[in-house]
């Protein structure tokens, strides 16, 4: 072979080999892209396998989210506005996510402090968008009839099956009556504890607004509790007794809550006191001039409040001690003219007038008659010349207590008789009956009564809806009068 066949072949063998070389790191190259794009792929596909199944679970929070919403359109609700107020406040109260057109029942509960269970219920029909307005609706039967935005308040009465003929007396004024209005399927009078409520709401009802001060009073022989209003002062003040039923302390909370120095006086019934010890004239004398001493007390701007014996003693004072000086005076459902001037036991005075009362068909003691019996002569036992203030008369002419009525048509009579008609202003209310009391508290007919030595149950007087608008009615002009004269 030549030199120059040998070059050749020997470049042939290069070349080849190169060539082997060449397609092995192609084959290298396209392996690594293959390798490349199959990563990529898997990548790309668990991307979108990824975002799918986000896409997915997206979707099931939105279908989530929309059967909350359903459901809780479909879920009846009921709620209070506001959930915490004073006693005198109204209320608003709405049921909503009902379906149209449906009958329902509302129901409100509390425990006084005696664990007595108080209830009260009222029916309703939603409207065509399944909602119930208390305050705008009308109740169509339970205890009231007719458009009563306060209803399921004064017509709480004590649960069947517990003590009876109790009076609601809430005697720690520093906590609240809690209430519970609960929503029933149905139009309902009973059995509500067998059945499961839809919906449920509570409300706080205070007697003592936010800094209002209690303190109690024991001094030169006084008993009482004074409630003194926010700040410095000083306050216009009243005194605030109640009748025989003895020591009360809501009323004035519920005054020093507006703004007045009250001082609630204790005189009978209390065991700080002797039986009967607190009726003489100058325990009253007493407590005037201890309430002027208040250093938060405006001295020359006091007032006196009343109801029944208490109010009888106020008008007494008025009219007959001259150092007694009221701005003004608030007298509800006084027998005033049974009481005689002077000093003495005021109720072993009055127990030695009154002939045995009667009994009505249901048992129940009616004083009324009785102090009718004896007569009331204003000309002989009130001097009505010696009263110099404004005086506001609240007469409930159902009052089957006392003669509340004849009472205040006779003293409105002697004062126009000594040219003072002009200073009395009389607030009568047919179907109320003798226990007015600050708005919304339960309507009391009848209810045990504890004199000093016997228990019996007392016959009031009222009627449901007419003594609860009097309640309402008298507090509001209660109030606008404290605030024209003192």
């Amino acid at each position: 072979m030549s030199r120059a066949t040998s070059f050749i072949s020997a470049a042939a063998i290069v070349e080849i080999q190169l060539g082997e070389i060449k397609c092995s790191y192609i084959v290298q190259i396209i392996k690594g892209m293959a390798g490349r794009m199959a990563y990529n792929a898997a990548y790309w596909l668990q991307t979108v396998k990824t975002g799918t199944l986000l896409a997915q679970n997206m979707a099931l929070h939105k279908r989530t989210m929309a059967d909350m919403v359903s459901q809780r359109r479909r879920t009846p609700r009921v709620w209070a506005r506001p959930t915490r107020a004073l006693m005198d406040e109204p209320f608003q109260l709405e049921v909503a996510c009902l379906p149209p057109h449906c009958p329902v029942t509302l129901r409100s509960t509390l425990y006084s402090e005696g664990n007595d269970l108080w209830e009260a219920f009222s029916h309703y029909v939603s409207d065509e968008r399944g909602r119930v307005n208390v305050s705008k609706d009308e109740s169509l039967g339970g205890l009231y009839i007719g458009r009563e935005p306060m209803g399921l308040l004064w017509s709480l009465r004590l649960a069947v099956g517990g003590r009876q003929n109790i009076r609601l007396r809430k005697k720690n004024i520093q906590t609240p009556l809690v209430v519970d209005i609960s929503l029933f399927d149905g139009h309902n009078t009973d059995n509500f504890n067998t059945q499961t409520a839809l919906a449920m709401t509570t409300m706080e009802r205070w007697y003592m607004a936010p800094g209002v001060r209690r303190i109690e009073v024991r001094e030169n022989g006084v008993v009482g509790t004074l409630f003194i209003p926010p700040g410095p002062g000083p306050f216009p003040a009243l005194l605030d007794v109640w009748g025989l039923a003895g020591f009360i302390e809501h009323r004035a909370a519920l005054l020093a809550s507006r703004g007045y120095a009250c001082l609630a006086l204790a005189y009978i019934n209390h065991p700080e006191l002797q039986l009967g010890s607190g009726m003489g004239i100058s325990y009253f004398q007493e407590s005037w001039k201890l309430l002027q001493s208040v250093p938060q007390v405006s001295a020359d701007r006091l007032g006196l409040l009343g109801s029944c014996f208490g109010a009888a003693i106020f008008i007494l004072m008025a009219s007959e001690l001259p150092d007694i000086s009221p701005r003004c005076l608030v007298a509800i459902n006084s027998p005033s003219g049974l009481l005689n001037p002077g000093e003495g036991n005021y109720l072993e005075k009055m127990q030695r007038l009154l002939p045995e009362p009667k009994l009505d068909a249901n048992g129940h003691l009616m004083i009324k008659d009785a102090i009718l019996a004896i007569g009331i002569d204003l000309e002989r036992s009130l001097q009505a010349s010696g009263i110099q203030c404004p005086v506001l008369l609240v007469v409930g002419e159902d009052d089957q207590c006392v003669p509340a009525l004849e009472s205040a048509q006779r003293l409105e009579a002697q004062m126009r008789a000594v040219g003072k008609g002009h200073l009395v202003t009389k607030l009568s209310y047919p179907e109320a009956g003798h226990l007015i009391e600050p708005p919304y508290h339960p309507v009391m007919r009848s209810s045990t009564f504890i004199f000093p030595n016997q228990t019996a149950t007392m016959l009031w007087g009222g009627v449901g809806k007419p003594h609860a608008a009097a309640q309402e009615d008298s507090w509001r002009k209660i109030l606008e009068f404290l605030d024209k004269h003192l």
